[in-house]
Parts: C-alpha cells; structure tokens; sequence
C-alpha cells in the first residue's frame, strides 16, 4: 500500500512538472513568435534601435536590416516548433535538445557582443541568462520524463 502512495505522490510530481516545463515553452514560443514578427515586420531601422522612421538606409544599414529580417525568420521557425513540443514534450528530447543548442549559441554570441560592443541595456543581461541556461530545460526533461 505504502508503495503505491509513493508511486501515486511521484506522478503528481512529474505531472506537475510536465504542466511547468510546458508553460515555460509556451510562454518562450510566444516571445519568440512575437519579438520574430517585429524583426520581419519593421527590421532593423525602427523605433527599437534608436532610429527615426525617416531615416536614411546607408549600404551598412541595408545589411543589418537584411540581415535582422532573415533572423527573424529563424527565430520565428524556433517559436513555432516550441509551440508544437509543448503537447509532446515527452517524446521530443531530440528536438528540444537542438533548439537548447540554438538558444545557448545565440546567448554566446549576444555575451561577445556585449564584452567587445558593450551593452545596449541592462536588460541584455537577463537575455543572456535566460539564453545560457535554456539547456538546463533539457536536464529537467530528462529528470521528469526517465
């Protein structure tokens, strides 16, 4: 009897865990579906970055905002297959994995633009955390799920 309340005790655990991991994808698919339609949207001469709406496209601002548009793009490939990991979080480790790899990747490339740029705010350093440690996630579904 004694093991069954364990066993019992010990889904309610994991199911509560699955319910969290699964509203922590769904809330990152969201920002990056969100923040990849503002990217393709508007690019990179927009109000985010400081420029006014009339301003001049110069050779180097055409690739940026070429290259922001492309981006986003990728980012917004990210946020849809979040969203579709979140009813099968159990069966796609593999894919979860690879878009961990991508998230840690860009926050290392977001920590070199910050220690030889600078940062544009100080909320970049909550960017790059959140970045860093979305692999953890990938731990945690393997705790929950094995």
């Amino acid at each position: 009897m004694k093991k069954d309340n364990v066993t019992s005790n010990n889904l309610k655990k994991n199911n509560i865990s699955k319910r969290i991991l699964q509203v922590i994808l769904g809330l990152t698919s969201i920002l990056s579906i969100y923040t990849a339609y503002q990217g393709i949207a508007y690019g990179a001469v927009n109000w985010y970055y400081g420029f006014a709406d009339s301003q001049e496209y110069s050779k180097g601002l055409l690739m940026l905002d070429n290259n922001v548009r492309f981006y986003s793009g990728l980012w917004l490939g990210i946020g849809i297959v979040l969203f579709w990991i979140i009813p099968r979080v159990e069966h796609e480790k593999t894919m979860l994995r690879v878009i961990a790899l991508f998230f840690f990747l860009g926050g290392i490339g977001r920590l070199i633009s910050i220690l030889t740029c600078g940062i544009p705010s100080s909320v970049y350093f909550i960017y790059v955390l959140l970045e860093l440690s979305f692999p953890l996630l990938t731990l945690w579904q393997k705790r929950i799920f094995n």
